[in-house]
């Protein structure tokens, strides 16, 4: 029996352009609802830029309004169908006002570092092992659908980081390494058989236009949302 050539695909794998988790006042708003701040706005059409002469067959993002903007601001004048799954919403947080004031540090700033502590949940909400199995369940299925070779997706921050530990082999222990800023870009080649995923190949990573060299960028994601948390305004 010889052997078959894999179809590589290809993924542009992208987190949502910025937005503000907080008021004016302080206190959390509703990250279901939030939708992109007019920097966002400005990052996701950077990004377009860059995408302007990419071709895509397929474009897919989670439910929530900010995906559903930066990938309209990717897709320009494209006409072409967009997908959105529930299955690649962003992790579930659990209330910060349940968070002791002493502990707010290290279980916001450092929230990625604690994923994979046995029954381990993104800032005491969803476990992550559930939100892992959810998110790469719905990846799986994309990649078992036939018909396409150039992917769109835009997620959120930990969807990403969990289709780039999944394509590193590097789990849930892996995931504070894959910063995700605004607006990024990863480039993810998958050599397929058949319906199985046999490679994975990381061509670009946390690539961000408007600041292709990080100089405005010193804090991580948590690190960000952690320093916009006002704990008096949590229980007001």
């Amino acid at each position: 029996m010889t052997d078959q050539p894999a179809q590589r695909r290809r993924c542009y794998l992208v987190r949502h352009g910025h937005v503000d988790y907080f008021d004016a006042d302080g206190r959390p708003l509703d990250p279901r609802h939030v939708p992109l701040s007019a920097q966002g706005v400005a990052q996701a059409q950077a990004l377009g830029q860059v995408l302007a002469h990419t071709w895509f067959d397929r474009a897919v993002c989670s439910d929530y309004p900010r995906t559903r903007q930066t990938l309209d601001q990717l897709l320009g004048p494209r006409t072409l169908a967009v997908e959105q799954r529930a299955a690649l919403r962003e992790i579930r947080a659990g209330r910060l006002r349940e968070i002791p004031p002493g502990c707010l540090h290290r279980e916001v700033a450092q929230a990625y570092h604690l994923a994979d502590r046995p029954g381990g949940a993104f800032l005491r909400g969803e476990p992550w092992v559930a939100f892992q199995q959810r998110v790469l369940d719905s990846f799986q299925q994309l990649l078992a659908e036939p018909g396409w070779t150039s992917l769109l997706l835009v997620s959120h921050d930990a969807v990403n980081r969990i289709l780039l530990a999944w394509a590193t082999g590097a789990g849930l222990g892996g995931l504070a390494a894959f910063e995700q800023d605004p607006a990024c870009l990863n480039i993810v080649d998958i050599d397929m058989a058949g319906t199985q995923a046999q490679h994975a190949f990381i061509r670009t990573l946390n690539y961000t236009p408007y600041d292709p060299g990080k100089a405005s960028i010193d804090k991580t994601v948590m690190e960000h949302l952690h320093a916009a948390i006002d704990p008096r305004r949590l229980h007001a």
